[in-house]
C-alpha cells in the first residue's frame, strides 16, 4: 500500500468516524435495502469519498447475489449475479472474505487473490464507465455467521487506493448493514393482502405508504396504483396474494378456451359482484378463479352451485380479472391489448351455445337428422355469427376443428398471424356444423373421404357483403376439418373503373 497518499492525520480519521455513525444510524432508520440505496447511498459514497456503491442481497435460490438498481423515481431493476470465484463481488461472498483492489483491471493483483478471479468488464465497455479501485465486504450474521449480502465501494475520487483504516469502516457499515436486515426480516408484520410486497422486497415500506396515500387521494383502488405508478409487475402482484391467500395465484392466459358449459348460467354481472368464476375443469378439480379465495371458500356458494365438483381455488389480480371477464363475456378488452379474442355478443353466444344442449351421442355419418340440424334455426345463427365475429375483429381465417370420438369441435381464428380460441361445440353438432358450412358454399354434404373446396357469399346468408373461401380436409378419427379465408366484397370491378385507357 502506497503511504505516501495517507496522510495519517487523526483528525481525518475522527471525522470518518462522525461520518460513519451518521450513516449507521440512517441506515437503521431505514426499513430495508431499497432504503439503504434510495436514500443512505450518497452519505456512504461521501462517507469513503467514492464514485458508486452497490448492495447486493442473498437470492432466494442462495446461490446468487441480486442487486437493485434504481431506475425510475419510484422503482428498482434486480441485477443477478452468481456466487462464485468468476467475479469479484461473488469470489468475496463464496470466501466471506473483504477485499480492498487497487486496480480490478490488473490481472497479477486478480490472482494474488484466485486464479479464477477476473472483472467483468463487459459493462464498463456497454458503459464506457471505468471502474478502477474496489472495496467489497461480505454483510454477514453476527450469530451464525451466514451471508446475507456484499456490500461494494467502487472508485476512490481522489484516484488512490482505499486506505487501510477505511476498511474497519466498511466491516462495520456491513455489520450494521447485518443487523438492519435482519431485523426487517423479524419485524414485519403481514397485516394487508399486499404487505408481502414489502416483505419481499418488491417496494420499500415508504413507497407503499406513499402508494397508499396516492390511492386513498385519487379515491382509486389501491392495485390500480401499485400497477400503474409504482410498476409492480402482475406477477408480483400474484405472488404477494398467494403468499397471503395460501393458494396458487394463476396468471391471466390471453388464449384460454371459454369454459361455455361451465358459464351456461352465471351471467357477468353475477361473477363480477362476487368476484370468481370458474375457468377449467383440470385433473385436480375445477378451477375457481377469485380475487378473494378466503370470503368465497367461507361462502360456500361455489360448493352450492358445483356441489359434485372437487374446487380448487385460485387467486388473481382485479386488473387480472376483469381482463378475464372481458374475454369469456363482454369482449370489452380488444385483442390488442390483451390478445384476447373481443366477440360482439357475447351473452348471444352464450344463449346460442346453451340452446344447442350438451354432448350426446352423434351418429357417425351424414343422416337427414344431420341435414335438419345444418338448417336448425339456432346453428344457422351460430355459423353466421361466428364468421361476423371474425370478420369483425380483423381475422383473416376461421378454423373448424371437430375432434375425434366425444371430443368437442374447437374453432379457432387467425389474426396478425395468431391462432386465437374462440369457442367449443358440442360433439353431438359436430356434423350439422360441417354439413351447414358446405350447404352454404355447395359442396357434396355426402363427400367425407376426401378434400372439397368452394365458396360462399355471406350475403346471402347474413349481414355482411363478404365472401368466403372454403377448403374441407379429412382428418384423423373419421372427420373433417373446416378453413375458412375470409375475403373482401365478392362483386366484380366494373371494367370502367379498372383505370384502363379507351384502347
Amino acid at each position: 500500500m502506497n503511504t505516501a497518499t495517507n496522510p495519517g492525520d487523526i483528525t481525518q480519521r475522527i471525522e470518518f468516524t462522525r461520518n460513519l455513525n451518521h450513516v449507521i444510524n440512517r441506515i437503521h432508520a431505514t426499513g430495508n435495502v431499497d432504503e439503504i440505496m434510495l436514500d443512505v447511498s450518497k452519505d456512504i459514497c461521501a462517507l469513503f469519498n467514492a464514485d458508486r456503491l452497490t448492495i447486493y442481497v442473498v437470492g432466494d435460490d442462495n446461490v446468487s447475489l441480486v442487486s437493485k438498481v434504481k431506475t425510475g423515481l419510484n422503482s428498482f431493476k434486480d441485477l443477478k449475479l452468481p456466487i462464485a470465484e468468476q467475479s469479484i463481488a461473488g469470489f468475496s461472498a463464496m470466501n466471506k472474505k473483504l477485499l480492498n483492489i487497487q486496480d480490478v483491471y490488473d490481472e497479477k493483483e486478480l490472482k494474488q487473490h484466485s486464479t479464477h478471479l477476473r472483472f467483468l468488464q463487459e459493462v464498463d465497455k456497454r458503459t464506457g464507465y471505468r471502474t478502477k479501485q474496489m472495496l467489497v465486504a461480505p454483510v454477514l450474521d453476527g450469530t451464525s455467521g451466514e451471508l446475507l449480502g456484499i456490500i461494494q465501494v467502487i472508485n476512490n475520487k481522489a484516484g488512490v487506493p482505499f486506505l487501510p483504516w477505511v476498511e474497519d469502516g466498511v466491516q462495520e457499515l456491513s455489520q450494521t448493514i447485518a443487523v438492519a436486515f435482519r431485523q426487517r426480516q423479524q419485524t414485519v408484520a403481514i397485516k394487508t393482502k399486499y404487505d408481502y410486497l414489502v416483505a419481499d422486497g418488491a417496494m420499500s415500506a415508504a413507497e407503499f405508504e406513499l402508494a397508499s396515500r396516492t390511492a386513498r387521494r385519487k379515491g382509486v383502488d389501491l392495485e390500480e396504483v401499485l400497477t400503474d405508478e409504482f410498476q409492480i409487475s402482475s406477477a408480483a402482484l400474484g405472488g404477494a396474494l398467494a403468499k397471503f391467500f395460501g393458494v396458487p395465484y394463476e396468471p391471466h392466459k390471453a388464449d384460454r378456451i371459454k369454459p361455455a358449459e361451465l358459464l351456461r348460467n352465471l351471467r357477468r354481472e353475477y361473477v363480477e359482484s362476487s368476484h370468481w368464476i370458474p375457468i377449467e375443469e383440470t385433473q385436480e378439480g375445477l378451477m375457481i378463479l377469485t380475487t378473494d379465495p378466503e370470503r368465497i371458500q367461507s361462502s360456500r356458494v361455489v360448493n352450492n352451485i358445483f356441489p359434485k365438483n372437487r374446487l380448487v381455488y385460485k387467486v388473481c389480480s382485479q386488473r387480472e380479472f376483469k381482463q378475464c371477464l372481458d374475454a369469456f363475456y363482454s369482449g370489452k378488452s380488444s385483442a390488442d391489448a390483451t390478445g384476447a379474442f373481443p366477440a360482439a355478443d357475447e351473452s348471444s353466444m352464450d344463449d346460442l351455445l346453451s340452446t344447442l344442449g350438451g354432448d350426446e351421442e352423434e351418429i357417425g355419418s351424414i343422416s337427414q337428422e344431420d341435414v335438419s340440424a345444418a338448417a336448425d334455426n339456432e346453428l344457422v345463427k351460430l355459423v353466421n355469427k361466428i364468421i361476423v365475429d371474425a370478420y369483425r375483429m380483423g381475422a383473416s381465417d376461421i378454423h373448424v376443428e371437430p375432434g375425434p370420438g366425444k371430443a368437442k369441435t374447437q374453432i379457432r381464428v387467425r389474426k396478425d398471424g395468431s391462432l386465437l380460441n374462440y369457442i367449443e361445440v358440442p360433439s353431438s353438432y359436430r356434423n350439422a356444423l360441417v354439413t351447414r358450412i358446405k350447404i352454404m358454399c355447395d359442396l357434396d354434404i355426402s363427400e367425407k373421404r376426401r378434400p372439397q373446396d368452394g365458396k360462399i357469399k355471406f350475403k346471402k346468408f347474413g349481414p355482411l357483403d363478404i365472401e368466403l373461401r372454403v377448403a374441407t380436409i379429412p382428418s384423423q378419427g373419421g372427420v373433417e376439418d373446416i378453413v375458412m379465408r375470409i375475403l373482401a366484397s365478392g362483386d366484380p370491378l366494373p371494367l370502367e373503373k379498372m383505370g384502363f385507357s379507351e384502347r
